[in-house]
């Protein structure tokens, strides 16, 4: 009875550790991707604002 307890101890901490590194994983993933997404951003706004400086300097040319 006593080695059937041992056993039943190691196999669930084994499984609460494994789920703990699956939630770091996890998360790590989410912040990873939320950072992509922030470039991404980044990147169209400054698309957008050299897009804007090219308009106004024809603009500027035109008159």
């Amino acid at each position: 009875m006593d080695l059937f307890f041992y056993i039943t101890v190691i196999i669930s901490l084994s499984l609460l550790y494994y789920g703990y590194v699956k939630k770091k994983d996890n998360e790590l993933k989410e912040k990873e991707i939320a950072l992509e997404e922030k470039k991404v951003e980044l990147e169209m706004k400054k698309l957008d604002h050299n897009k804007e400086y090219q308009e106004q300097g024809e603009k500027e040319r035109e008159v």
